[in-house]
This record gives C-alpha cells, structure tokens and sequence, in this order.
C-alpha cells in the first residue's frame, strides 16, 4: 500500500458513519487532490500529505461539515425508542418498590446520555427527531400498560412528572447540538 493509499484508508475510518456515496465521492476527490497536489511539489507525496494535515483530523473535518448518514441517524432514533420503553415505571402491579421505579429511572438516565451525547455528535435534528420519537414511545407505552392492565391507576404527581419529563426529552435531544453549533467558531470549508 502506497502512503497516499494509506493516508485516504485512515481518512475513510475516520469518517466512519457518514453516507457511503458521499463519503466515496470525498475520497475520490481527495485522491485527486494528492495527485495534483504532489505533482506541484515536484512528486512528493510526502510534502502534498503533509499539507493536508493527519488523516483523522481530515475525517473527522469532513464528517462535522457533511455529518451522519440516514442509516446512522435511523439507528439514533431506534436506540432512542429502545432506550425510552422501559422508562415507564410500571413492571408489575404491586405495591411501590423501588425495582420498578428504580429500574425505569436507570433507564431514563441512559435515555438522557443518548440524548446529549448523540445530539452533540449528530447535531440538534438528530437530537429532535429522538427525543420526540423516544416521548413518543413512552407515551405508547405508558397507554399500552393502562389498557391491558385491568385495575392500574396512576397518582397524579406521577402522571405529571411522566410527562414533564416525555416534553423535555425532545428539548433535551435538540440543545446540545444547538449549543455547539453557537459555539462553534467560523465554519470551516473542505
């Protein structure tokens, strides 16, 4: 493998995740930039390499500018609705306990990383589109358990917490990315 062959391999393992075409046509692209590159520097690839700066950081440079693909952020929003199913509370019709609730709450904390962190990687849509999907699914569930469980009642200071807390899921998804776009100093273009 020649150093260019090895540089675009990294570069194509940093941008891991990204839509397969549009992360082919930047390496083909890229390719012919090295190309061109190193023939202006005499036939060196080393110096036309050396140039573009370490691969990772052109990866990662490229995937922030043209982000996720569609089966990336798919996969986001269904760990969302796994993650967000037993935050429900309700295990079991028995007198309260901690297992249910504790256990439901261990949920909601994943639930809540996910969120954060996706959001912060992925960007503020990807976080939206989660938190809705993953307040949708414990609302559907939540009414699943209430029809199929003759004689369920939920108090309602529970009721309400569940569904503050189903409204701030979506906001919760969508703020990270917000904020770091603001933050985020000039776009940089590739």
């Amino acid at each position: 493998m020649t150093t260019a062959d090895d540089y675009l391999s990294r570069v194509r393992r940093a941008m891991a995740g990204m839509d397969p075409s549009v992360r082919e046509d930047i390496l083909r692209e890229l390719q012919s930039h090295i190309a061109e590159s190193s023939t202006a520097a005499g036939g060196s690839v080393d110096a036309a390499l050396a140039r573009l700066g370490p691969p990772e950081e052109v990866g990662r440079g490229y995937r922030q500018v043209y982000g996720y693909g569609r089966a990336v952020k798919i996969g986001f929003v269904i760990a969302g609705i796994l993650l967000a199913i037993p935050t429900v509370p309700v295990l079991g019709i028995t007198e309260e306990a901690f297992a249910p609730y504790g256990l439901s709450t261990l949920f909601l904390v994943a639930l809540i990383a996910l969120l954060l962190w996706m959001s912060a990687v992925a960007g503020s849509r990807v976080g939206l589109y989660t938190g809705a999907a993953a307040a949708g699914a414990r609302t559907v569930a939540f009414g699943l358990v209430a029809l199929t469980q003759p004689g369920a009642t939920a108090a309602l200071g529970g009721l309400a917490l569940f569904l503050i807390i189903s409204v701030l899921l979506p906001v919760l998804g969508w703020l990270p990315g917000t904020a770091k776009k603001a933050w985020r100093g000039p776009r940089v273009e590739l």
